[in-house]
């Protein structure tokens, strides 16, 4: 059986042994410090406040309490907590692939003029770090130019600024470059207009590639932290991130990692869900690129 990084030929070869247990172990050391931390907060969760703050490693609790999850999942109404992070965040990532792949389409296919100096004004966005732009982002919010309308307190304050992204963009511009331009000159002759090419064509061959920046997306939507504090101030529409952080004070602290390993969990599962997916667009990617 064919190892990966190794051969059947090299792996009977002293040298090939030891590479592959030295690559091994190396692997499963990653591994551990990986998984550390998530196993670090669910066993915390298990645990009583005077045990957390025990001396030592004190990996597992002396005896587990199973209701810490319970209490957490009902006093921190992680119902409705979840509901508002998951509208959040699936409309985010609905917008961003949207939005992107419509970008990417125009950059890559409909080769618009000046799409090469536009291509290059997305990737300099990237060397700027979100936190240089905040103010000036926060100011718009609180007042949109022209129509003169606050979007504080307000899902859209979010959803607008989650649909662009470049990195997106240039994901997507780059696997649109790779696909065949007989298939989309076919298209054309059809009668195919620019919009049914890229929704019965261009999206259908990218799928693979999206699932990957859905994940992505979802997982980076679900951490946010800062903008949704500034700009969603109602307690009953915050997301888990936020409320989380200022019901922090008024539960003990067993609870409070009860609460946050639960709000762990939708990024882990989806990442684990659709791991496979992922790893044909990162494999699919990277043969056409």
């Amino acid at each position: 059986m064919e190892r990966g990084f190794l051969s059947n030929i090299e792996l009977r070869t002293p040298g090939g042994r030891i590479y592959y247990v030295a690559a091994t172990i190396a692997l499963l050391l990653i591994a551990v410090v990986t998984l550390f931390p998530f196993f670090f907060a669910f066993t915390s969760g298990l645990k009583n406040s005077t045990e957390i703050f025990a001396g030592g490693l004190n990996l597992f609790p002396q005896t587990p309490l199973w209701q810490n999850y319970e209490q957490a999942w009902r006093q921190f109404d992680m119902v409705r907590m979840f509901k508002n992070s998951l509208v959040i965040v699936s409309v985010g990532v609905v917008l961003r692939l949207v939005v992107s792949g419509a970008a990417a389409y125009s950059l890559s296919i409909l080769k618009p003029i000046g799409g090469r100096f536009l291509t290059v004004g997305f990737l300099l966005t990237l060397m700027v770090p979100s936190i240089a732009y905040f103010v000036p982002l926060y100011t718009t919010i609180a007042d949109m130019p022209i129509i003169h309308v606050s979007l504080l307190n307000s899902y859209w304050a979010l959803w607008l600024v989650y649909c662009v992204d470049a990195f997106s963009i240039f994901v997507f511009k780059t696997f649109f470059d790779t696909i065949p331009r007989d298939l989309i000159d076919s298209a054309r002759v059809d009668g195919a207009n620019p919009l049914q090419l890229l929704v019965n064509i261009i999206f259908p061959l990218s799928r693979s590639i999206t699932v990957v920046l859905a994940v992505l997306a979802f997982v980076a939507l679900w951490k946010d932290f800062l903008l949704p504090y500034l700009v969603i101030t109602d307690p009953q529409a915050q997301p888990i991130t936020v409320r989380l952080f200022y019901l922090a004070d008024d539960y003990s602290v067993n609870l409070q990692m009860a609460a946050s390993f639960i709000s762990l969990l939708p990024p882990l599962l989806i990442a684990i869900v659709l791991q496979r997916y992922m790893k044909i667009g990162v494999t699919l990617g990277a043969v056409k690129g």
